[in-house]
């Protein structure tokens, strides 16, 4: 995922081309740099798609933990008590 860190350097400056075919070359260096980042885009987009399904599942999950877990706790209230200490199951 490092691509985006740095930016490709064009070897002439945009615009001053020599001749048409300084122009042509750097037209296609331009089409292949735009190639390069859309791919890196629909690359990172399923990415994140991914990471909220990942997100979501969990939320479910915790949804369906935290009565789970007042629900031992309220036990671990009413549990007996030997000596003392509290025993939970």
């Amino acid at each position: 995922m490092k691509r985006l860190e740095y930016e490709r350097r064009i070897r002439t400056a945009p615009g001053h081309a020599r001749n048409a075919a300084e122009a042509v070359m750097c037209l296609a260096q331009v089409a292949r740099e735009r190639h390069r980042l859309g791919q890196e885009q629909r690359t990172l987009a399923k990415r994140m798609q991914r990471i909220e399904a990942r997100l979501t599942a969990i939320a479910a999950t915790e949804t369906k933990l935290v009565p789970m877990i007042q629900n031992g706790q309220s036990r671990a209230v009413a549990a007996p008590r030997v000596g003392g200490l509290v025993l939970q199951y």
